[in-house]
């Protein structure tokens, strides 16, 4: 069912979101992305704090290791320079420090298409990095601490 109020983020495939860049804002620190509280609860499956990636929906394809995990705030009045730059769903980046490097191997532009991925994040409890490091120490032998959801 689509919602009138929130039409962002949109699920196109299963854990898929595909919304708009709304802006920047000091509100969010380096490791996190925003999105109006509302809308992220009516349109996503996404829990708040769950780390995903983010893509242009038209960008160059890149390797899934060299891709950064972003952890999704949920937006409102508690942060009003973000939650003013996603009223209807879009998604709010934390400012790019010059000085200690750039986010984003491509630079985002406001109003364009970005995907959130959240696959990883629903199939892997720690997300895809943890359960790399479990399966190389698995086979290399070397001791790991398997964890187990109840």
């Amino acid at each position: 069912m689509k919602n009138d109020l929130f039409p962002y983020p949109v699920e196109t495939l299963k854990n898929w979101y595909v919304t708009i860049i709304g802006g920047q804002s000091e509100d969010l620190k380096p490791n996190q992305i925003g999105v109006n509280r509302e809308a992220l609860a009516e349109n996503t499956d996404i829990i708040p704090y769950e780390n995903v990636l983010i893509s242009k929906l038209e960008g160059r394809g890149e390797p899934l290791m060299t891709k950064k995990y972003f952890a999704v705030v949920p937006l409102d009045d508690a942060s009003p320079d973000a939650t003013s730059k996603s009223p209807l769903g879009e998604l709010v980046l934390p400012v790019q420090d010059i000085e200690h490097g750039r986010l984003f191997p491509e630079p985002f532009e406001i109003g364009e298409m970005i995907v959130i991925n959240n696959v990883l994040g629903q199939r892997y409890f720690r997300g895809l990095p943890g359960a790399l490091d479990r399966l190389i120490k698995k086979r290399s032998g070397l001791h790991f601490i398997e964890y187990i959801d109840n």
